[in-house]
């Protein structure tokens, strides 16, 4: 009989991972894979290794400046390496020091050629090859890891000594639109709180059937297509729009209200569509508690109000930090609609990371403020977690 037991506790653990094994995966390859490559892409520095080895290898026997022999080495790498090698080494160089892409370009055309002094003929073809300033962009850039993405994204840079210091204030800006991005996010979600807890109160108070129709309501702003809902938007908060034409119409102002392009209309856009995300948590948490314990606190002389605060919202407290969750990690990944219905000083973080890989073709550092973002969201939640501890340590004393 135990050797059975033994059997079928083996057969029900196989089983077990068996059925888990295909969840696993997909967690794996949905989550985990990007959030590697996510990493990675920040940190990685190999471009520049890749496409010059000779060069990389002769520059790392010293520290001074580079000798004559050095060139042909450049020149063998340059005519070895491919046109996507050689794109990727103009552009890691070009984010080291602004304008040397075009010198790579040369060098590389010029390489191409079989010149028989390589020397001179780098040295014509673009003047920065006879100045240190590119070699110690390439020794610079000679990886295999950075943290030069990392340190950019907090504003942060390493001098010529290799110590870390701030940047220069015209290109530190990304802590302040890190700043503005969670200041937002954090604005919605709680403009998403005190719009939705009692939203999702009056709903838990109602019959199922009734519920479930004005949650239908609730949802159909995520039916839309986000480009639509900012535009439409953008329609009704303009100067002529629809909302400024009623309050004239009504005697309440005298001229259009400026509700257009600034961060009203982002908290208003984003609240919007942001809503449901917030109600629903709550409303599940509230519907899984008894009304009988409404009816016990109030047989007890409690008044509603205290019945709601002292019995239902400590018990829904669940549903409310998934609410805050959501609509935390939502709204600061929003990248079109601030974009649309914001001004200049309404711009998040996403936009920012579009900048860096399609304008500025610079992956790592988008992939750094991913990073730095991500970071931030999970301080966010310890810093809500260990807000809802004195919540559980207080329930479990009552």
């Amino acid at each position: 009989m135990s050797g059975n037991g033994a059997a079928r506790a083996r057969r029900a653990r196989l089983s077990t991972v068996v059925l888990l094994a295909p969840m696993a995966l997909f967690l794996l390859a949905v989550i985990g894979v990007p959030l590697f490559l996510l990493v990675w892409q920040s940190v990685a520095d190999r471009d520049v290794a890749i496409g010059l080895p000779r060069t990389v290898a002769m520059l790392a026997e010293g520290e001074g400046a580079p000798s004559p022999a050095i060139y042909p080495a450049l020149v063998a790498d340059l005519a070895a390496a491919s046109d996507s090698a050689v794109g990727r080494v103009a552009r890691r160089l070009n984010i080291e020091k602004a304008g040397l892409r075009t010198a790579v370009l040369a060098a590389r055309a010029t390489a191409l050629e079989s010149p028989s002094d390589p020397v001179a003929a780098l040295q014509a073809a673009d003047g920065r090859w006879a100045q240190p300033e590119i070699w110690q962009a390439i020794r610079a850039a000679s990886g295999p890891l950075t943290d030069r993405y990392l340190l950019a994204a907090i504003d942060l840079e390493r001098d010529a000594k290799g110590e870390i210091t701030s940047r220069p204030t015209e290109l530190a800006i990304y802590r302040s639109i890190l700043t503005r991005t969670f200041v937002i996010a954090a604005s919605v979600a709680a403009l998403c709180l005190a719009l939705g807890l009692p939203l999702a109160l009056y709903l838990a108070s109602l019959p199922p059937k009734f519920a479930e129709r004005w949650l239908l309501v609730l949802m159909l702003p995520l039916w839309t297509s986000i480009l639509v809902r900012a535009m439409a938007w953008t329609l009704l908060l303009q100067s002529n729009g629809l909302v400024n034409s009623l309050l004239q119409r009504a005697g309440l102002i005298a001229q259009p209200l400026d509700l257009a392009f600034n961060r009203f209309a982002v908290l208003v856009a984003m609240t919007h569509v942001l809503l449901p995300f917030m109600v629903l948590p709550i409303y599940n948490a509230l519907r899984a508690i008894p009304k009988t314990q409404l009816m016990a606190a109030g047989s007890l002389g409690a008044t509603p109000l205290q019945s709601v605060v002292r019995v239902y919202l400590p018990q829904a407290r669940a549903g409310i930090a998934a609410g805050l969750l959501l609509v935390l990690a939502s709204a600061a990944g929003y990248y079109i609609t601030p974009a649309l219905v914001g001004g200049p000083a309404d711009r998040m973080i996403g936009t920012f990371v579009e900048l860096a890989v399609i304008r500025t073709n610079n992956p790592g550092l988008a992939a750094a403020l991913g990073l730095v973002a991500l970071l931030l969201f999970l301080a966010l939640v310890g810093v809500l977690i260990a807000a809802l501890k004195p919540m559980r340590a207080l329930e479990g004393a009552r």
